[in-house]
């Protein structure tokens, strides 16, 4: 248990220097969902605060999707009882996402609109960073995601400014893995909270997921290979793009990458 604990915070600290990820007076709103990567993640920036000789400023946000109030109950009292600063912004957004206006990709609309309301109240609350969970494995399922299903080579970064630089959004558990953060929360006794959204485990990330853990089992060095692949990329040996409908030349590419 202690060396997971450690490995975590090794991996945690890596991340942040590497990539340039958190400087001193920084106020950081961090997305809370409940879950084990946000709940830990919350837990662990606020630790490392007493011992690095830099300071920053936290800021719990949870947005709540509406499918119940349970989540957002248990989430407020766990703020105050381990004394967060934190906002709670309640929403419909996951019953609008799941209407029968709304049934081919709920997932997407969803976080869309959560993630535009994440902005604004980082803006309202004077935060230039926002710190998400996302994990070594959400980046490389991304990437995965995007190349099976949007016919391109992209997945989340690290680090992303938006707006011009006047808010930039940072993943400081980029370089730690997944199982090991579940065993992390279970350690320190977080309170987890389970997810009620009726697509979890039916999404495309659910599919990709499954084979990755396939992967991961057969062959330990697969994970961080296919992580250090993303920022090696040989262009010359990859094919010219080919035309896409609607686009004139060689050049023209698909939409958005997805993070969903």
């Amino acid at each position: 248990m202690a060396f997971v604990d450690q490995e975590v915070r090794r991996m945690l600290g890596k991340g942040i220097h590497h990539y340039g990820l958190i400087e001193n007076r920084d106020r950081i709103a961090v997305a809370v969902s409940g879950g084990k990567d946000s709940m830990l993640l919350l837990w662990l920036l606020r630790e490392r605060l007493k011992r690095i000789p830099i300071s920053y400023e936290l800021v719990a946000v949870h947005v709540d999707p509406g499918f119940d109030t349970e989540t957002a109950v248990e989430l407020e009292a766990f703020f105050r009882r381990e004394g967060f600063s934190y906002e709670i912004i309640r929403t419909d957004y996951g019953l609008r996402a799941h209407g029968p206006e709304n049934r081919e990709n709920p997932c997407f609309l969803c976080a869309r609109l959560r993630r535009a309301a994440l902005f604004r109240k980082a803006r309202e609350l004077g935060c230039r960073k926002i710190a998400l969970g996302h994990n070594q494995d959400d980046m490389i399922e991304t990437f995965f995601i995007n190349i099976c299903y949007g016919a391109q080579v992209a997945a989340m970064m690290p680090k992303q400014e938006f707006f011009g630089g006047e808010i930039t959004v940072i993943r400081p558990f980029a370089l730690v893995q997944a199982r090991n953060i579940l065993k992390m929360c279970s350690n320190l006794g977080l309170p987890i909270q389970p997810t009620n959204c009726p697509s979890a485990g039916k999404s495309q990330r659910a599919e990709i997921r499954n084979m990755m853990q396939g992967l991961f089992r057969k062959n330990s060095k697969v994970r961080g290979n296919i992580y250090r692949a993303m920022s090696n990329v040989n262009y010359e040996y990859l094919p010219p793009p080919l035309p896409v409908r609607g686009k004139r030349g060689p050049s023209g590419r698909g939409g958005a990458p997805s993070e969903g």
